[in-house]
């Protein structure tokens, strides 16, 4: 693949109404919104700290969505990997199209595959700018708007979070299918209590790649973290189901910048794993943990085909440093999906010749689901295989057929 194709690509990937309650004020500036007031205000999990209505320029995506849905930006409080209340902001889009199915209008949560790490690559100052410039002054776009107007074509109310730390404060938790749930479900529940649906809301949850690993976490934690919500389907596609595994596939390839991108992460949820983890980076590998802590992900070609061995003392990938640790091992297999049962019914979406997230992988989370109990559908995509030591063209290959079979699954779930 020539430069420009990889950066089309890497970018391609990763990627009505209730009562209204009483919003919070919105802040005197949009440059403001996505810092949140210290402390915290007092509440609950998914309530709204404050709101925003937003009206899309010609340029960003949601003048795309318009006369498709109206659009507030949202700040309400979740829970992070430790239980610690944190504020999460997002997109809330009411459609104007009318629901056709019985009852009322369905809430669809979509969860944006990866966008970066920096606060600029958050889905809802991409959807509503339509370009953003990451820490190193690349530009940004949002590329999931075709998922997000097929709901709203249909009447389906849609609410997209940003996740911990894009946007607001702090590293983002990238793969870590804890505060990701988190922040899914209370997306939803801050959807409810603004007034965007009501709370006998049938709801689905969507997401491709990173965004599937967060609907995959809020399928396994909904039972006991959100048990006030109405889940109809959850559709999990090519989701990085085993982490180490899906980061030690891409290292060296089109995409080795999403390794960067987790160890900030789990820098910022585990900081006790500081100094091992710094140890075993040269002075190269430092450098690429600075520069992934601010970088969105049009930036995969600047550490494209670079592999990690050279960002080390010992000259080994960083995965294999970080397995070799055990605390740290623990902590990676923690962030596994297929440790707990869902209780609602999901579609596990993977292309079979995904060059991203492992297919083996997904399938063994579905089994491990199954096996315990689940109602899961296995929808295999199969598209050739695209050059795949490029590692970008199967994976997004996968994103575009998955959308009409994730869609209509959720529809025929609501239409139940």
């Amino acid at each position: 693949m020539t430069a420009a194709a990889v950066t089309l690509a890497a970018v391609a990937m990763f990627g009505s109404a209730g009562q209204v309650l009483a919003e919070p004020a919105p802040v005197a500036a949009a440059s403001d919104f996505y810092l949140p007031p210290n402390p915290l205000p007092a509440g609950n999990n998914g309530d709204l700290i404050r709101s925003e209505p937003f009206r899309p320029l010609g340029g960003s995506p949601l003048a795309a969505l318009v006369p498709a849905a109206t659009a507030t930006r949202i700040m309400y409080r979740s829970t992070d990997t430790g239980g610690a209340p944190i504020a999460v902001t997002g997109m809330v889009l009411t459609p104007t199209a009318a629901w056709s199915g019985p009852g009322p209008r369905p809430l669809v949560s979509y969860t944006s595959g990866t966008l970066g790490a920096g606060d600029n690559c958050a889905p809802s100052k991409l959807l509503a700018d339509g370009i953003t410039i990451d820490g190193s002054g690349t530009p940004m776009a949002y590329w999931y708007t075709a998922d997000i107007m097929s709901l709203l074509a249909r009447g389906i109310t849609v609410v997209v979070p940003d996740y911990e730390g894009l946007g607001t404060p702090g590293a983002h938790t990238y793969l870590q299918p804890v505060p990701e749930a988190h922040a899914v479900l209370d997306a939803i529940r801050a959807a409810i209590r603004f007034g965007a649906a009501a709370p006998t809301t049938p709801i689905g949850i969507w997401g491709y790649s990173q965004g599937g690993s967060a609907a995959g976490g809020a399928a396994e934690h909904a039972h006991s973290y959100a048990p006030d919500l109405d889940l109809k389907g959850i559709v999990v596609a090519a989701p990085p189901a085993n982490v180490a595994s899906t980061l030690s596939n891409n290292d060296g390839k089109a995409l080795t910048d999403v390794i960067g991108f987790f160890l900030n992460g789990l820098l910022a949820s585990h900081p006790e794993f500081t100094a091992t983890v710094t140890s075993i980076l040269n002075p190269a590998g430092i450098d690429f943990l600075h520069r992934t802590a601010t970088e969105c992900n049009v930036n995969a070609l600047l550490h494209a085909y670079q592999p990690t061995s050279s960002l080390t003392v010992s000259g080994r990938p960083i995965m294999d440093e970080l397995e070799a640790d055990p605390a740290i091992k623990a902590v990676l297999d923690s962030f596994n999906l297929g440790r707990i049962t869902p209780t609602a019914p999901v579609l596990v979406a993977q292309n079979v010749n995904d060059d991203v997230t492992p297919a083996a992988d997904t399938y063994d989370m579905a089994n491990a689901w199954r096996a315990a109990g689940a109602d899961v559908t296995v929808a295999k995509l199969d598209t050739p295989p695209l050059l795949p030591q490029a590692g970008i063209a199967g994976h997004t290959a996968g994103l575009l057929l998955d959308n009409p079979t994730a869609g209509q699954w959720l529809i025929d779930r609501f239409n139940q």
